[in-house]
């Protein structure tokens, strides 16, 4: 499939139609999943590009997060809170506890990429990648809804899914935001201008925990992230038999 026709895709999976308890749980701190969702086996590439199986981490609890290298705002925040929880985890991460990314962004996001974005973090747990035919299998499974678009309504070049000002003037020469280096500048505040990518991504999506039987429990919304609940939740389940 050509870079412009996948552009144009639009994945419109009922958002989270699964993570809605529709039984009588209401166990986690998170959104419970009720009834679980089985974890249908993937393998793909992560950020050394080496292949990655699900299957490796049957028997423990896998928290899973859909994210994309671009992400200007709450991709990086709920990285950190990965992090955090991975050292709150001490030496039950890695023997009992398991974290995975996977990108909602396969058009930038190669394996090297999400090596640079990574190391740059310190993150040191699988950032994952693949054709976009794996990774729509594994999104559909997850219930993640995504959106790719490049439309560019003021015709300024710059994407409006980065574009704070979409009614630049014609012709005038922008800043890194889509704003106009002339007109819609702050007194004395004129940035470098910016060659962004011709594409923008919007997922909705969150962080999934997966128990030891690979099913799919909690949910946590990427906006609704508390650090230390979400560390209850994977506890909760580490201590189910």
């Amino acid at each position: 499939m050509n870079r412009a026709l996948a552009m144009a895709l639009l994945f419109l999976f009922s958002p989270l139609a699964g993570c809605i308890s529709n039984g009588s749980s209401d166990v986690f701190y998170g959104e419970d999943i009720d009834p679980a969702i089985p974890v249908e086996e993937f393998v793909l590439i992560d950020e050394n590009g080496g292949y990655f199986g699900m299957s490796d981490y049957y028997g423990k609890v896998v928290v899973v997060a859909f994210l994309f290298t671009r992400c200007p705002d709450i991709c990086p925040v709920v990285s950190s809170n990965l992090a955090f929880i991975k050292s709150e985890l001490g030496g039950l991460y890695g023997e009992q506890v398991q974290i995975l990314t996977v990108t909602v962004d396969p058009w930038t996001d190669n394996s090297s990429v999400l090596n640079d974005y990574s190391t740059a973090r310190k993150l040191d747990w699988p950032h994952l990648t693949g054709t976009l035919a794996d990774l729509e299998s594994v999104w559909l499974n997850f219930d993640v809804g995504l959106e790719t678009y490049d439309s560019d309504i003021d015709g300024d070049g710059v994407a409006d899914g980065f574009d704070s000002c979409p009614d630049t003037p014609k012709g005038e020469e922008v800043d890194e935001n889509g704003c106009g280096k002339e007109t819609q500048q702050p007194e004395g505040d004129v940035t470098a201008n910016h060659h962004p990518l011709d594409y923008w991504v919007d997922h909705t999506t969150g962080t999934i925990i997966v128990d030891k039987q690979m099913r799919q429990r909690v949910w946590w919304g990427d906006t609704d992230w508390n650090p230390e609940l979400v560390l209850e939740d994977i506890m909760s389940l580490v201590a189910e038999q």
